[in-house]
This record gives C-alpha cells, structure tokens and sequence, in this order.
C-alpha cells in the first residue's frame, strides 16, 4: 500500500509543475496542402526543442519533410507563453512528370502557447525564413512567411 501511495504522489507531484512533453497538429495547414505533426519535449525550465514530419501536396508537387525548432519561453515555464526561436527544415519532393528535389530552410519563429490544465494545448505562430534548393524543380531561393494554429496535448 505505501507504494502505492508514493507512487500516486510522485505522480501528483510530478504533473503540478507543468508539462514538459506535448504533440500537436497544424489544422490551418491541411487547406493549403499540408498536413504536419510534432512532438516538442522541455530542454531546460525556459526552453523546449520540437521535431516534427509534414506531407506537402501543392500545385502538382508532393512530398514529405522533417524540421527542428528550438523555443525560449520568456515567461519562465517551458510550453507555457510567449515563445520564439530558430528553425530548420528539410523536404524531398516530387512533380507530376517524376522529377525530384531536395528543399532546406531556416528561419525563425514567434508565437504564444496556452496550455489547460487538462493538457489541451493551443500553439499560434509566425515565422520568417528562407529556402533553398529544388534545382529540378526550377530552383528555389525564396523568402517564406508561415502563419498557423496548432492543437494538441501536452504531459
């Protein structure tokens, strides 16, 4: 029974100071032909790191892609407020007549993300970057402006 008992508390314990792992989709991104998820994981007490996998269908050009963001939170509480940091991005895709290209980005982002007791979380953010590549697919050096909401569950 004691085991049980301190169990349940480290338990308790554990979930009052906040979450520090969370998964989370972008609904926004599915009207525009893309469809991604992440997992964003606490680095530090102010700090969080996210991986994520998108599947891109755009105009003719498919494909699949990675990325990594790294956050700082200037509220104190990672997951939890105001955030911004840099990221990165890779994406191999493919046209209708089967040529092939590799796309990487970097830029930044910004945002706030509420998190409810409950864990349902609410992440909106914008970003600034730039990609490079797809030289088969008629180059690409551009600029790139993302705006977007992400929903999900955090533990």
């Amino acid at each position: 029974m004691k085991k049980i008992v301190f169990i349940f508390s480290m338990f308790l314990a554990l979930t009052a100071f906040g979450q520090s792992s969370a998964i989370k989709v972008n609904p926004v991104g599915l009207a525009f032909g893309v469809a991604n998820a992440g997992y964003e994981f606490s680095t530090s007490d102010s700090q969080s790191a996210t991986i994520s996998g998108l599947y891109y269908d755009v105009s003719g050009i498919s494909g699949f892609g990675v990325g990594a963001e790294y956050r700082f939170y200037f509220g104190g509480e990672a997951l939890k407020g105001w955030h911004a940091g840099p990221s990165l991005g890779y994406l191999s895709l493919e046209d209708d007549f089967n040529t092939s290209a590799s796309v990487f980005s970097f830029g930044g982002e910004v945002g706030h993300q509420w998190v409810w007791n409950s864990g349902f979380l609410v992440d909106v953010f914008a970003g600034l970057g730039f990609a490079t590549g797809g030289d088969n697919l008629n180059g690409l050096d551009s600029t790139t402006i993302g705006i977007g909401v992400s929903l999900g569950y955090a533990w």
